[in-house]
């Protein structure tokens, strides 16, 4: 079986090294397009798109390209040649999921993406197998390595603020040079949506998710979740609530029971609850190149021994979220102007802990807020009554 991989950066060159550090005999790194010169792969690159999607001798297209375009542009067009595709795109795969699904089954061909939610984590195969069986009452959890380093950090050592730990997590590679996609919640947008396409066999739009990120966090938030004895953690969520789903975005404050407490670093830990099987969780790291580049080409050894579980992934309408159906508690600090009514308790002349009120209302409280200008940051309080 011959793969043809697209993109040679971080993860493409991971899942390159994995396939010669763990090789299959019939699996073959045929060719790799990347429009830079490098000299590592000389043998086996081209700078034609069309010398990978219109040889009849690949199987399988590995896409690490990153970004929208060209990669989605590339990936159906291979689908359409009847190649499978193994992809760790979310940002890709979360805007074009239905219009994906429908042309690899259209065309015989398998859509696996087992690295795009969790890394190296076991979570998309293992939501996929659990849907087979059951019906999810809720879905997500930690699922973004550089905002949970960054919360850890922060927690752990009460000399850090905000603006040098996002440095480090910067000189460590674990967060870009922009770091909004990470600290304003648009990566775990992308990944609650494809793990919403899987759950509920419908195409959530990761631009309709409502998001509150953690720019705005500071060493006085940090000393308020000490004494209330809890950690805060971005975390993206899913909710089956009566026949609707609810699916936000935000920073949550977790108590030492809760297993959410204590992961540390860059670690990630998701999490679905099922009618019938319960609670199952799954942690570990949800991002490098080792660990993505390992979670790729176990999708692809698992299209070339013809068990993919992929195969089952399905998607039959479009899903309207429904975050007025959610309701919690907040931890709020802001000097702006705001609904006094919603709050419960005063910390401070700024710092206040609200009513329970819904995530739609709370989300656009916070956001009119941040577009006037005013600084504020907001975190839910898991669990509380």
């Amino acid at each position: 079986m011959k793969i043809g991989l697209l993109g040679y950066g971080t993860v493409g060159s991971g899942a390159a090294d994995c396939l010669t550090l763990h090789p299959r005999n019939n699996v073959e790194l045929y060719r790799v397009f990347d429009i830079r010169d490098i000299e590592k792969i000389k043998d086996v690159q081209v700078k034609n798109i069309s010398d990978i999607i219109d040889d009849e001798s690949i199987d399988i297209v590995v896409e690490v390209l990153g970004g929208i375009e060209p990669a989605h542009s590339y990936v159906k067009a291979a689908l359409e040649k009847g190649k499978s595709v193994v992809s760790a795109n979310k940002q890709m795969l979360s805007h074009h999921y239905e219009e994906l699904i429908k042309t690899a089954k259209e065309n015989g061909a398998i859509l696996a993406f087992s690295a795009a939610a969790g890394g190296s984590i076991p979570w998309l195969i293992n939501l996929l197998r659990a849907k087979r069986v059951d019906s999810f009452l809720s879905v997500g959890g930690i699922m973004n390595g550089t905002t949970n380093f960054i919360l850890d950090a922060m927690q752990t050592d009460d000399s850090c603020n905000f603006g040098e730990v996002l440095k480090e997590a910067q000189r460590l590679g674990y967060a870009e040079r922009d770091p909004s996609a990470d600290i304003d919640g648009i990566d775990v947008k992308a990944k609650l949506a494809l793990t919403c396409d899987i759950a509920f066999s419908a195409m959530v739009e990761p631009d309709e998710i409502s998001a509150l990120g953690i720019r705005y966090i500071n060493r006085r938030d940090i000393t308020y979740f000490m004494t209330m004895g809890r950690n805060v953690r971005l975390i993206g969520m899913a909710e089956k609530i009566g026949g609707d789903v609810a699916a936000f975005v935000e920073p949550m404050l977790f108590s030492p029971e809760d297993a959410e407490y204590s992961v540390s670093g860059a670690g990630n830990l998701i999490s679905y609850s099922c009618e019938r099987m319960g609670k199952h969780s799954f942690a570990g790291l949800g991002a490098g190149k080792e660990p993505t580049g390992g979670a790729i080409i176990g999708d692809v050894y698992d299209i070339d021994a013809g068990v993919s579980i992929f195969k089952d992934a399905q998607c039959f309408s479009k899903l309207k979220l429904r975050t007025d159906l959610a309701y919690h508690r907040y931890y709020l600090r802001t000097a702006g102007d705001f609904d006094r009514t919603i709050v419960s308790e005063t910390l401070d002349n700024d710092v206040f802990i609200t009513k329970k009120i819904s995530v739609k209302d709370m989300h656009e409280i916070v956001n009119r807020l941040i577009n006037s200008g005013v600084e504020v940051f907001a975190a839910s309080i898991y669990g509380d009554k």
